[in-house]
């Protein structure tokens, strides 16, 4: 059944005439094919103002035009990173951004939102990602549940990213509603690993020193085997650092056979450690620490306490759907 708003002049009329001839309004109902409450109206409304059409509304007359809805659209399609400011500017006709925010949010569900930070791949990265996800679309979970993910990561003192605050009005700049930064802050890095049975070992590395080949190879040698050992993995992954694949590193791992993952460059989306790190960040960040003891103790009582088994397993248990979004993308940046 059709609304009354819906009903053309020329059906209205129909309906006033069948009224004048007699009919009741059920009958009429059932001739046009709307309710009988519509009837009941589009006949009342007759009698009182003589019309067939719908009253005009008490409401400010719409400013824009369909041709102007579309030049907003198109703006906005052609460059997503374009403010209600600029558009404004841009348009042929006047119009005040709050009016044109409001079309893009409510007709073209386009509101403004953050943009997702993402590394930049360039067309030789793109294929190698490619390359490497179709060596390994057909592993299931269980296959990555053999390899041994690594990284290194920086710790800072005041590492916390914060997006918002719930503070009361006209207290913006108090010390309780505001995130502290510093200039130089304490931060210290750190390597780790972890598999789908857990996590694996950590190593920090000297403060205002950087991994290089020979560290990163007397790491491996300390750390690596007995890890790979107790955890039952036989495939390490790493990244293409310098480092890790330099000449020492390389005839080292050699003479231990040890099987490693050809890895594609600039792309933490792929490793799943990424995603270890940042509930690590969080959970130290949590604890506020005041100097770089504190912040050394909180890190390996995080470790070791909170980062459980399960946290290990699930990043790892997506790796398949990691793979296919590459493919799926060509090789461009994924939402892991």
């Amino acid at each position: 059944m059709g609304r009354v708003k819906d009903i053309k002049p020329k059906k209205a009329a129909i309906i006033v005439a069948y009224s004048k001839d007699g009919l009741s309004h059920r009958k009429i109902a059932r001739k046009i094919g709307v309710s009988q409450a519509a009837v009941g109206k589009i006949i009342k409304r007759h009698q009182e103002c003589g019309g067939y059409g719908r009253r005009t509304g008490s409401g400010r007359p719409r400013k824009i035009t369909t041709r102007d809805d579309n030049a907003i659209r198109r703006l906005a399609n052609r460059n997503p990173f374009i403010t209600s400011n600029e558009i404004a500017a841009n348009v042929p006709f006047q119009l005040s951004s709050r009016t044109i925010r409001r079309r893009l949010l409510r007709d073209f569900s386009l509101p403004s939102r953050r943009p997702a930070r993402k590394q930049f791949l360039n067309a030789v990265q793109r294929q190698k990602r490619v390359a490497f996800c179709h060596r390994h679309k057909h592993w299931t979970a269980g296959d990555w549940e053999s390899v041994l993910f690594s990284d290194e990561s920086t710790f800072c003192q005041f590492g916390v990213r914060v997006f918002g605050v719930r503070r009361p009005e006209h207290s913006r700049y108090e010390s309780r509603y505001a995130v502290p930064t510093m200039k130089n802050p304490s931060k210290v890095m750190v390597w780790g690993c972890f598999s789908s049975h857990g996590r694996g070992s950590l190593h920090f590395v000297p403060l205002k020193e950087t991994i290089n080949a020979e560290r990163y190879k007397r790491l491996l040698e300390d750390k690596l085997l007995i890890t790979m050992r107790l955890h039952g993995c036989r495939v390490f992954q790493q990244d293409s650092a310098p480092a890790h694949t330099a000449k020492i590193v390389s005839s080292w791992r050699k003479d231990n056979n040890f099987q490693v993952l050809e890895w594609p460059g600039n792309s933490p989306d792929l490793n799943p450690i990424e995603n270890l790190g940042v509930i690590l960040k969080r959970k130290v960040a949590a604890r506020a620490p005041s100097n770089m003891q504190d912040l050394i103790y909180w890190i390996k009582r995080a470790w070791c306490q909170e980062i459980t088994q399960e946290l290990c397993q699930n990043p790892i248990h997506s790796m398949p759907k990691r793979v296919q979004a590459v493919i799926s993308h060509k090789g461009a940046a994924t939402k892991y």
